[in-house]
């Protein structure tokens, strides 16, 4: 038999639909696919508006069982099942044990990594996003502990092997991100030079595990003690890198792809703000940059964010969502990157809002669950955002640094 662990965050725990007082529509411009049984019990139904609705709206995709048919969209991108007080029809009439395993999952996901199972949410949610950033406790993890048959010893040694290190690293990573400092920015620059340390040794945590951990404690009293801060973020260098990695993030047409108002808005207040400087002059992009960043500054002290687990839940959720540090521990730090890059964007898009209205609970969380349904919905992005980072990067992954400041 073979120990496998069952790992559960606090805000999984403690989920519950906000139903008709959720911040967006989970089911709008998505495609909702349909199982085979499901899309026969809606065909068939007894309730005469989910049989008509059904036939009007289920395209036949016969993609396997799973995906047997998908739901075709009415002209304002909404569900056919939605009712006017953001309610499933299905789940009124039907009871929830009718729904599509798309729509009963969601927003729930599962993974396996090494001995573990792990149970996750996406923050595409607005209700997991409150979760993940404004409940202190959000990232906790409980544990449970199944037994199941073991895998043959040559497969079973791979595994071990795997898990054991990147399980390891992540552990330090969960230390970093989790460490009292001066400002998230602290923990950011201490992770990366912790990721420096591992490629500088090769990731050999087998031989020399007591000098990574004694590197790992020198970094966190050094971040309890505020002996470290960001890099600047104002060199011209640093400018034109944020200039490229924000056009990188709206390179496609995002009113196809965006389900609500906020990131719109926000998109808008950035071109705005753009468009109003030239682009060749560095200096004046360097003016909007520093505003922004003294802006962000004063939003980690006196707003809905100025508690220190706020952006520490956000990376501690990115660090377990992302399987950080990966299976592949070349890409390490192109996964940082990716990390550093989407707080940049949320950092520069609340910073920017703040300037023209006060900043609320709500109007973080619709921009995290906006900003996640952009890029986690969508099946291109993550490749699109991945070859973005190559043109903006100068082949070189360690200058998301200059993003941070």
């Amino acid at each position: 038999m073979k120990i496998h662990k069952i790992i559960t965050p606090n805000f999984y725990k403690k989920f519950k639909c906000a139903g008709s007082d959720c911040l967006n529509d989970c089911c709008h411009g998505w495609s909702i696919y349909i199982d085979k049984k499901t899309h026969d019990k809606y065909i068939h139904s007894s309730d005469r508006e989910i049989k008509n609705t059904a036939k009007e709206s289920l395209s036949l995709t016969r993609k396997g069982k799973n995906k047997y048919s998908v739901i075709r969209f009415n002209e304002n991108g909404k569900c056919p099942f939605f009712t006017a007080d953001k309610l499933c029809k299905i789940h009124q009439k039907m009871g929830g044990e009718a729904l599509s395993k798309t729509c009963a999952n969601y927003p729930r996901t599962e993974g396996a990594w090494g001995d573990q199972l792990r149970r996750n949410m996406s923050m595409s949610c607005s209700e997991v996003a409150r979760l993940v950033l404004f409940e202190q406790e959000s990232m906790l993890q409980h544990e449970e502990i199944n037994l199941i048959a073991s895998p043959t010893k040559k497969n079973l040694s791979h595994d071990h092997r795997l898990g054991e290190k990147n399980q390891l690293i992540y552990l330090f990573a969960w230390n970093l991100v989790s460490a009292q400092s001066n400002g998230i920015e602290a923990n950011l620059l201490a992770l990366a030079q912790f990721i420096i340390y591992l490629q500088r040794i090769n990731f050999d945590l087998s031989n020399r595990l007591p000098e990574v951990e004694a590197f790992c404690n020198e970094l966190i009293l050094a971040l309890n003690s505020g002996q470290l801060t960001e890099r600047s973020g104002a060199s011209e260098q640093a400018a034109l890198l944020k200039l490229r990695a924000i056009m990188a993030i709206f390179k496609d047409d995002i009113n196809a792809t965006v389900r609500n108002l906020s990131l719109r808005d926000n998109y808008i207040l950035i071109a705005e703000c753009l468009e109003k400087t030239d682009a060749s002059d560095i200096a004046a992009i360097q003016a909007i940059f520093a505003e922004v960043n003294q802006q962000w500054q004063q939003l980690c002290t006196t707003s809905c964010l100025k508690e220190p687990w706020v952006m520490r839940n956000y990376f501690l959720y990115q660090i377990y969502t992302s399987y950080f540090p990966g299976k592949d521990l070349s890409l390490i730090m192109r996964q940082f990157y990716r990390m550093v890059m989407d707080y940049f964007f949320l950092k520069f898009s609340l910073s920017l809002k703040s300037l023209h209205q006060e900043i609320n609970q709500q109007d973080v969380v619709e921009l995290f669950a906006d900003y996640y349904q952009y890029i986690s919905h969508n099946a291109l992005m993550a490749d699109k955002l991945d070859k973005a980072i190559d043109e903006i990067n100068g082949g070189d992954d360690l200058s998301c640094l200059l993003l941070l400041g």
